[in-house]
């Protein structure tokens, strides 16, 4: 039998003081001598001690951790070995320096700082000292550090203008005269009443002991605190001074240092407060030449603290960091090392006995606490010495009990409004399993759920009420359901970890002597229990403990009314909408799609469709009788029914997730309490996984389900893939459904086959096996022929109707395709209305399913085959190529179309009528190609005969001699010819008619194109040309030495001469205007008319040298008032001159004219007018 005695090496029941706190000093010397310095912390010491032993740019360290880690505890071990007081007899310092042993250099540091630093520390719990102050008050930190600096050197830091007052006393060296006499003249201590100073006899104390002191009159000093009151301040500037000046009166190579416990949770979510944090460090390392350090602890690291804080802009981030650059992160395995080595480090016996039982149970051990694959995978025993170190303890419950417990704070479950979870360290829970355990068997193991207990007095009321009434219901009935919610409770929060029945199983396992089926079956018998009563509720295959609120709103949520119609539905769209996703099943032979009505058990949720997909669940009234399934298969070759597999979860988890969605739906327009509202939240969450683990499950429900198919079970997929498996199984429905489907073999007929088979692009399916399709083509004709026997007329809409339908199954456009392929071969024809539809027509109607219905097909009429031969002779006669259809239809709708584009060439062609007249001889022959073009091909087979004489004799008479001009070097003469007509028609008249004359005729032939009129035409044109050259030439001879003589002229003129220099070359450049006008102009008319006014421009360009000559001046520089003198010309005065006849008839008229035109002459002289005769 095996006890903790013969077990462990201590007591584990003696009192270890597992929370440290800073203001107990009661217990100093068992903390320093029972301390562990594991292998994490004698790293971080060691970068501590290197930076602390120099004084550089750092003086903040930021000791961080959670739950249990030690933080508090290595935060006042530290203060203590710096301070290295006395205790006992023993130096605290030395004492720490004395367990370093793998660490020379540590060690060393050590030493040092023990030797060459002397230093005081000043260790407080900032949340306990921050009672002075309120919290919200932006300079609470600063406060707190002046409370704890005054404390320390014995003034009264509760009141600090109280202090101030002391330490002022303190500096003139009046303190203890001050508290001497003031003992005298009340009769208490000073420091025993001074929280009292506001009562009047007190204050009157004061007022004559400060008399006293200062040796002057106590009116003075009458209320003389409440005046310090009123005229104290405090700033990190001030304190950071009075904190240097301590340090200067110390002496050399003093440091005073600051611990301050829990600071995160103090200044967390306060900006100001960290920033404050930092200019205060900051501060106090200029002021005092880092001779004052700051050391804080925080459950939180620093960049966790404030990096996600928006209000903390990163130039502040950045110099906190600088400032607390000294980090000591404190991790779970120093909680495990610490444990291990204060609390279950084992004796000689013990280590011996548990080595053994490894060595038996070690394989067992690992199959009993491996965990499911999925979540969160914690180590198994690494060897036999970590059995022994951690026995009865498992390597998991040491992360995941302090992962559960930092997941339970962050939801507030805890007491107080800063709870701080490390009120019970997890050396305190061990400790406590470890009293209440019976170790009497060594194969005892602790299990998870006995944490609880070493937390519970520390717990919100609510957050465990669910858990202390199941405790007093269920106790007597399932104990096993009690500690299953304890686990629940423990890990609630904690999401990596996954609450599976087998992982309870093993969270929940006491002995390696176990049954497991018979402790599994307990676990989940306990979880059906508390599910049932609403103490937990299942997401999946995961279980979550429900606090008080929530249990009472899963009650609500149970409460739901959910009908069987509505379960069907959630189930239709989980499968259909969820899984199977797909409207249409695509055919694998032709990739054809097929749409299908949705049903579960029966139901139908979309429109009927030929093919019936029916899923039937346990939820049906038939699921478990056979001939319901082959009966209702046999009876419809379009059905297939899919019957799940059972599951007894799956119509439960459907009624929950719908009951959910009710209450959520109802409750958002309900108000109440935030813990309600989050609660409503996170199921609307969960209910968003139910909906994805139901798809998940149903997958795989239709992956196993049973398949049933004409009667029989179905076994053509394997698949393991629910959507994969109905689609396999749904091509056998398919070819089951429609038999006469494989006609269309695996061709495929789809919009790109239409428009190739139309439009003659893609000629494979004309080249392929004439067969392959063909009785899907005869299937077609032949429905033709009944019909049309039957005086039916048959549409698009009524082929679509017939072939869609079972047995055939035919697409859209497989169905066009085969009418098109039809239609090409010459076998039926398309009409709409009386029209006959050419190619292009008909697929326009083919992708128009407005035409579908007025566009009819049927059966070609036989042609005769002379007829057709007559059509492709005159196509070749006329057109000049060959026609190379064989079928009357196409060759018929190849000569309509290009009888058309001639006629269109011919009608172009007579728009140019009016300048080539000979043009109009085309007009007969455009008009018998559009009466061809505009007949439908078998009338246009029919009639060609009619045609044919008049058509190959307009051809050959006609369009071929007037195309020969057209297209050979005769119409460019022609086009010459009409453009020297037309731009020489002013000199015509000076020359002789007679070529003139053989040109018009030309011009206007009707039948140029005939004889030799375009040779002669030019022929005349080149000799008249040559007549209008000479005579153009000889004019502008003429002309040029005429202007040439009258700019000679005027050049020699005294008015030349005498005009200025611009009106000398503006005369010149007149005259050399009208001489190039002169030399480039090519109608004989125009140098005539430029011929007579030469003499009218020599007169205008003598007036303007005229005008510019400068006036002359008499003396005295008046202007001479002599006249300027004038010209014009002969022709011009004449203009002026009047008789009362328009004509001279006689001497006497004569005499009239003359005497007139003198006077007018000499009244011109006496206006100084000079007048020019030629």
């Amino acid at each position: 039998m095996t006890t903790p005695d013969t077990l462990f090496l201590k007591d584990v029941k003696r009192k270890i003081d597992t929370v440290i706190k800073a203001d107990d000093q009661a217990n100093v010397f068992q903390e320093v001598d029972e301390y562990v310095i594991t292998r994490e912390i004698s790293n971080k010491l060691a970068s501590f001690f290197e930076t602390y032993k120099d004084k550089g740019p750092i003086n903040g360290v930021w000791i961080s951790g959670f739950f249990g880690s030690g933080k508090s505890h290595l935060l006042k071990i530290l203060s203590y070995v710096l301070e290295n007081k006395e205790y006992n007899g023993y130096r605290l310092g030395e004492m720490f320096t004395g367990k370093v042993i793998d660490d020379r250099m540590l060690r060393a540091d050590i030493d040092f700082c023990l030797a060459n630093i002397k230093s005081e520390s000043i260790l407080f719990n900032i949340d306990q000292q921050a009672q002075i102050t309120n919290r919200s008050d932006e300079s609470a930190l600063l406060k707190v550090f002046y409370k704890v600096f005054y404390d320390h050197q014995g003034f009264y830091g509760f009141q600090p203008h109280v202090a101030a007052f002391e330490e002022s006393l303190f500096f003139d060296n009046y303190y203890e005269t001050f508290k001497q006499e003031f003992e005298k003249h009340y009769g208490q201590a000073w420091v025993e009443v001074r929280k009292d100073y506001i009562k009047p006899q007190i204050n009157e104390a004061i007022a004559q002991t400060c008399s006293i002191v200062y040796n002057d009159h106590p009116e003075k000093y009458k209320d003389y605190l409440f005046k310090w009151q009123s005229q104290y301040k405090q700033s990190i500037e001030d304190f950071s001074y009075k904190v240097s000046q301590y340090i200067l009166a110390k002496g050399p190579g003093f440091r005073l240092n600051f611990f301050v416990d829990e600071v995160g949770q103090f200044i967390a979510e306060r900006t100001k407060l960290m920033l404050n944090l930092q200019t205060l460090a900051e501060t106090l390392h200029t002021k005092c030449g880092g001779n004052s350090w700051i050391f804080v602890t925080s459950q939180e690291d620093l960049e966790n603290l404030v990096g996600d804080d928006s209000r903390v802009q990163s130039d502040d981030f950045s110099k906190i960091q600088g400032r607390f650059k000294v980090r000591i992160p404190l991790t779970s395995s120093s909680v495990d090392e610490v444990i291990e080595k204060r609390l279950l480090t084992k004796n000689e016996q013990g280590t011996a006995t548990l080595t053994r039982l490894y060595e038996i149970e070690k394989e067992n051990v690992r199959t009993l606490f491996s965990f499911s694959k999925n979540g969160i995978q914690f180590r198994h025993y690494q060897s036999p010495n970590d059995f022994v170190n951690k026995y009865p303890f498992l390597p998991y419950q040491f992360d995941l009990f302090q992962q559960c417990i930092k997941s339970l704070s962050r939801h507030n479950v805890f007491q107080g409004q800063h709870q701080s979870v490390g009120e019970r360290s997890m050396l305190g829970v061990f400790q406590q399993i470890l009293k209440d355990i019976n170790l009497a068997d060594n194969k005892v193991i602790v299990s998870f759920d006995q944490m609880y207990e070493g937390i519970a007095g520390t717990l919100r009321s609510e957050a465990q009420n669910s858990l202390l009434l199941a405790d007093r219901n269920l106790r007597s009935v399932n104990p096993m359901a009690i500690r299953v919610l304890k686990v629940l409770f423990l890990i609630k929060y904690y999401d990596s970890f996954k609450a599976t029945a087998r992982n309870l199983s093993v969270l929940l396992i006491d002995n390696l002597n176990v049954n497991l089926t018979t402790h599994n079956k307990s676990v989940e018998e306990a979880l059906a229990l508390l599910e049932q009563q609403s103490y937990i509720h299942v997401k999946g295959n995961e279980y979550e403990y429900l606090t008080d609120v929530e249990k009472d709103v899963e009650v609500e949520i149970k409460d739901m009314s959910i009908d069987n119609v509505q379960i069907t539905q959630f189930i239709n769209e989980l499968i259909f909408d969820g899984i199977i996703r797909e409207n249409k099943i695509r055919y694998a032979q032709n990739g054809q799609e097929f749409e299908y009505s949705r049903k579960v058990d029966g139901i139908l949720f979309n429109r009927e469709k030929e093919l019936k997909i029916d899923i039937i669940t346990p939820n049906h009234d038939n699921y478990n009788f056979s001939a319901f399934y082959t009966g209702n298969t046999l009876a419809d070759h379009t059905l297939m029914m899919v019957r799940l597999p059972p599951d007894k979860r799956l119509i439960y988890e459907v009624r929950l997730y719908l009951q959910t969605e009710k209450y959520i739906r109802q409750a958002q327009s309900l108000t109440g309490m935030d813990m309600v509202a989050r609660i409503r939240i996170e199921k609307g969450q969960q209910n968003v996984n139910r909906k994805q683990q139901l798809q998940t499950s149903l997958n795989t429900l239709l992956a196993d389900a049973t398949i049933y198919l004409n009667g029989i079970e179905n076994k053509s997929s394997t698949s393991r893939d629910g959507r994969n498996r109905i689609f396999e199984a749904a091509q056998d429905l398919i070819q089951l459904a429609y038999p006469k489907l494989v006609y269309l073999s695996n061709v495929t007929l789809d919009e790109r086959q239409l428009h190739s088979i139309m439009t003659g692009e893609d000629q494979s399916l004309f080249s392929q096996d004439p067969t392959i399709l063909k009785s899907a083509e005869n299937e077609i004709l032949n429905l033709l022929e009944r019909r049309k026997i039957q005086m039916e007329r048959t549409s698009l809409s009524d082929l679509k109707e017939h072939f869609s339908k079972k047995p055939y199954g035919w697409s859209t456009m497989a169905i066009w395709c085969l009418v098109a392929l039809l239609f090409k071969r010459g076998k039926v024809e398309a009409r709409e209305t009386a029209n006959l539809l050419s190619d292009n027509e008909l697929l326009d109607a083919f992708n128009n399913n407005r035409s579908w219905l007025s566009t009819l097909i049927a059966p070609q009429v036989e042609l005769k085959r002379e007829d057709i031969n007559l059509l492709k002779q005159l196509y070749q006669d006329i057109f000049d190529e060959s026609n190379p259809h064989i079928e009357g239809r196409e060759a018929a709708l190849l000569f309509k179309t290009t009888a058309r584009n001639r006629e269109q060439k011919i009608r172009d062609l007579l728009k140019e009528a009016e300048r080539y007249p000979f043009l109009k001889n085309l007009g007969p022959m455009a008009k018998q190609l559009n009466t061809l073009a505009t007949m439908d091909y078998v009338t246009l087979i029919e009639s060609i005969r009619d045609y044919t004489d008049e058509l190959v004799m307009l051809k050959n008479t006609t369009y071929d001699p007037i195309m020969q001009v057209w297209n050979s070097g005769q119409k460019k003469i022609y086009d010459h010819i009409y453009s020297f007509y037309n731009d020489n028609k002013a000199n015509f008249e000076y020359v002789d008619v007679k070529e003139r004359e053989i040109i018009v005729r030309l011009l206007k032939d009707q039948t140029p194109y005939k004889g030799h009129s375009i040779r002669e035409a030019k022929e005349a044109m080149d000799s008249l040309e040559r007549v209008i050259q000479t005579r153009i030439h000889e004019e502008q001879q003429s002309l040029t030495k005429l202007i040439r003589g009258k700019m000679e002229k005027i050049q020699a003129s005294n008015e030349f001469r005498e005009a200025s220099d611009n009106a000398r070359d503006t005369v010149i450049q007149r005259f050399e205007e009208v001489l190039f006008r002169a030399q480039n102009q090519t109608f004989i008319a125009n140098l005539n008319m430029l011929e007579q006014s030469i003499t009218e421009l020599y007169t205008r360009q003598l007036n303007v040298l005229v005008s510019s000559k400068p006036q002359a001046t008499l003396q005295g520089g008046d202007e001479s008032p002599q006249p300027q003198v004038k010209y014009m010309t002969l022709d011009e005065l004449k203009q002026q001159v009047r008789i009362a006849k328009h004509q001279i008839e006689s001497l006497q008229d004569i005499e009239e004219y003359l005497q007139v035109l003198k006077e007018a002459l000499e009244e011109k002289i006496k206006e100084d007018y000079k007048i020019i005769l030629n």
